[in-house]
């Protein structure tokens, strides 16, 4: 009992000497660590830097491949399809016999046509004939009446039958014409039942076969279709936020997905004024023609176009994260970092091309000069001044 009473009379010191002890040496070698490993400072903020170089501003967009010149050929004439000269993807040469159709009905009506004309021939010859005796008849019946040796009565009925036959024979003459119109004509559609290449090309279409039977009444029928791939034209879809910089005889250019990755290159050659739409988006039809002598590119093949809007060489830049949103004035805010601490200010800025990944820089930065990576807040917006430095 005596014991346990001391103990609890002692001071609380002594009770938690050991504890206190382990406590402090804790503390010393903490503080002993962290004066041997002071803590790194903070890391820079990912900054960019004012340089000078090559930009080059692109529009991008999907393209299709077409034929520059692409014809549908169809048949003038009805009639079952005898016999397919060619065949799909066939080059043929203008003049190229391609489709015979069945030519027994155009035969017919080429020698009706020929026995009608030959028929009118024959009658207005008999008018002829009929035309030279009242002729006679007239200029007898003058004479005589010249010396008055016959009736006045008799003469005049002699010159109305001249001018009735005189008249007739116009009217016959013109059906003669009617009908070598109508031979002409005739002969035209017997000619339709060869139907022959209208220009040098390739065959893209056949819709026909042998004992099809065509009828050309309202619509024509397409027989099969002409295309020229030596030329072939892009047709790129630019959406209405590019389309203001996309200008005539700007470079154009693409990829193709297949072969050996062969760059092909035109000149904008058409920007269709009237646009496509797509749901709420707008898209205009740029054009351009790339030559294709090797024959490697195809109708219809999908494309990426690349389109070069605008180039400069030696002109300041800045990456084009470091920008923040477009201004009224056209301006834009980047947050300039100066000096060892790395001391952040807001700053107006103008811009001109960009290449997607830098931005040419026309005014309020200098070279040299380190911007963040990173766009402004509404709050350096609202604090920026408009600076007047000026790219150099």
């Amino acid at each position: 009992m005596n014991t346990a009473n001391k103990t609890l009379q002692a001071p609380w010191w002594r009770r938690w000497r050991g504890r206190l002890i382990v406590a402090g040496l804790l503390i010393v070698t903490l503080v002993g660590w962290r004066l041997m490993n002071p803590p790194k400072p903070p890391a820079p903020p990912p900054m960019g830097t004012v340089e000078k170089g090559d930009i080059t501003q692109v529009v991008q967009a999907a393209g299709v491949l077409q034929a520059k010149t692409r014809v549908d050929v169809g048949a003038q004439v009805s009639g079952q399809i005898r016999e397919l000269h060619v065949q799909l993807g066939q080059q043929v040469k203008k003049g190229d016999l391609l489709v015979s159709l069945d030519p027994e009905l155009a035969r017919n009506e080429v020698a009706q046509a020929e026995a009608a004309l030959a028929q009118q021939r024959a009658l207005l010859e008999a008018r002829q004939v009929d035309l030279a005796s009242a002729r006679r008849e007239a200029e007898r019946q003058k004479r005589l009446l010249a010396g008055q040796a016959t009736a006045g009565l008799e003469a005049e009925r002699a010159e109305n039958d001249l001018a009735k036959l005189e008249a007739d024979a116009r009217g016959q003459s013109a059906v003669l014409q009617r009908l070598q119109a109508d031979l002409a004509r005739a002969q035209l559609r017997l000619g339709y039942t060869r139907i022959t290449a209208p220009m040098d090309g390739t065959v893209v279409n056949l819709p026909v076969q042998v004992g099809q039977t065509v009828i050309a009444v309202q619509i024509t029928p397409v027989m099969l279709t002409l295309a020229d791939l030596g030329t072939i034209t892009v047709r790129t879809k630019v959406p209405e936020v590019d389309i203001q910089s996309v200008k005539v005889g700007q470079k154009a250019s693409f990829l193709t997905l297949s072969g050996q990755g062969q760059r092909y290159e035109g000149r904008v050659r058409v920007i269709q004024p009237v646009p496509e739409r797509s749901g709420n988006a707008v898209f205009y039809n740029v054009l351009f023609d790339v030559a294709n002598a090797d024959g490697q590119l195809f109708s219809d093949m999908t494309v990426q176009v690349d389109i070069e809007t605008g180039s400069a060489q030696g002109v300041l830049t800045i990456p084009v994260v470091a920008l923040g949103e477009r201004e009224k004035d056209g301006r834009q805010l980047v947050t300039v970092v100066e000096g060892e601490q790395n001391k952040q200010s807001p700053r107006r800025v103008r811009t001109g091309l960009q290449d997607g990944a830098r931005v040419q820089v026309l005014e309020g930065l200098k070279a040299g000069e380190k911007v963040l990576l990173a766009p402004p807040s509404a709050a350096d917006a609202a604090s920026a001044p408009a600076s007047s430095a000026s790219a150099s």
